[in-house]
């Protein structure tokens, strides 16, 4: 299993540049490297702003087609790996751990063009699994300049990972938060 972080959004609600946004002293991005590095042999990052993520361990790619959204990313991601699946994580979780890398990523033994956790009744498409066999989906969309990421999982055959199993691993769900304002930025404990 390979990970692909996506790092190649504008930021436009934050206001600057999330992946290299600290958090705890460490910047998001390098926080959700460390929590999926165990759980996969190789991570890649797709950015738009490779120099921005000096001193990153891992290869980086910019995005084959600019202002695609995920869509671009996970085409990229593809393109530039032999991988038949990967799991996808947005640079802008800083609250991924270890054992929920681990566990979705045990998941990936179910069926289906997608595997994808759900929380509060919604997919959680930024943490999830896809399959090489959705590209041409992917494609399709991004040829169409329909890129809802929302919009696209719709016509995938996918595999859901109920919250209770979830919460079996992290009662908190803290995985999934999400940073996209300044506000969302969890406290400092």
């Amino acid at each position: 299993m390979l990970a692909v972080i996506l790092a190649g959004g504008k930021s436009v609600r934050m206001g600057r540049d999330k992946a290299m946004l600290e958090y705890h002293g460490t910047p998001m991005i390098q926080r959700v490297v460390e929590a999926v590095k165990p759980s996969v042999e190789r991570i890649i990052i797709v950015s738009n702003n490779p120099g921005s993520l000096k001193g990153i361990d891992a290869r980086i790619y910019t995005d084959l087609i600019r202002g695609m959204g995920p869509l671009s990313g996970l085409v990229t991601a593809f393109e530039a790996t032999s991988a038949d699946e990967l799991l996808l994580v947005a640079c802008d979780m800083p609250m991924i751990s270890v054992d929920m890398a681990r566990f979705i990523v045990s998941c990936s033994n179910l069926p289906g063009d997608a595997v994808i956790p759900v929380v509060n009744g919604r997919e959680q498409g930024l943490f999830a699994i896809y399959r090489r066999r959705s590209v041409e989906k992917m494609r399709d969309r991004i040829s169409a300049a329909s890129i809802q990421f929302d919009e696209f999982r719709k016509n995938l055959d996918r595999t859901f990972i109920p919250e209770s199993k979830l919460r079996q691993i992290e009662p908190s769900l803290d995985s999934f938060h999400n940073v996209n304002r300044p506000e969302d930025l969890p406290p400092v404990q």
